[in-house]
């Protein structure tokens, strides 16, 4: 049904659909259609949604940019010395050798060719209180020498051993990934062997000892 409307220009009677007054000629309606303009609106709100959509997943990105840090294991990990080529592990297990390192000047000298040779060392500090938690010592799949806290503190273990490309608590069976000692499985995958810097010296592994005397149980 239409509907009667005048023409603004010289007060013509018109239907509401045409265009043009049939009287004096004035323009009444643009020639887009109602169904052009319907389309058009709906482009320019999908458009609009499309750009609100792109705005919330960049901020979203920025606060999770902004708000994440890298694991102290992997940080730590990441700056430690590439000792040897690419070193791989058996699908077995394979267990660290048991020894000794001492302290000398404040610094804890581990051998490094004990480490190229086994791969996979613990240490108990010479010379150092009882209570001075043990030292792992051992070498990533591309050749990195790592040190760390032998110790899954959730489980009080302090025996671990290398399966393939992961590290296995020896009590818990908590599994972590040997280069970046990411949680795999298991309970205390929270809690890895506490990574602590070392620097290559000539032929020795030094730690700075206040690393290990001041180190605290994290659970």
């Amino acid at each position: 049904m239409s509907i009667n409307n005048y023409c603004p220009e010289c007060g013509n009677k018109i239907n509401e659909s045409v265009i043009y007054c049939p009287n004096c000629g004035k323009k009444i309606h643009n020639d887009e259609s109602k169904r052009d303009r319907i389309i058009g609106k709906t482009s320019r709100r999908g458009n609009n949604l499309y750009i609100a959509g792109i705005i919330v997943l960049f901020v979203i990105f920025l606060i999770y940019y902004f708000n994440s840090e890298p694991s102290k294991a992997y940080s730590i990990i990441k700056e430690q010395p590439r000792v040897t080529d690419n070193v791989d592990y058996p699908q077995s297990r394979f267990d660290h050798i048991i020894t000794v390192a001492f302290e000398k000047d404040g610094k804890i000298i581990i051998p490094l060719e004990l480490v190229k040779e086994n791969k996979f060392a613990r240490f108990q500090v010479a010379g150092l209180p009882e209570s001075t938690p043990p030292i792992l010592a051992y070498l990533t799949e591309d050749g990195k020498v790592v040190t760390a806290i032998s110790m899954c503190e959730p489980c009080n273990s302090t025996e671990f051993h290398i399966q393939g490309g992961d590290l296995v608590c020896n009590s818990c069976g908590t599994t972590w990934d040997l280069n970046n000692l990411d949680a795999i499985s298991g309970s205390c995958g929270k809690y890895p062997p506490d990574p602590i810097p070392s620097k290559i010296v000539g032929n020795e592994i030094q730690i700075e000892k206040q690393f290990v005397t001041n180190w605290r149980r994290r659970v």
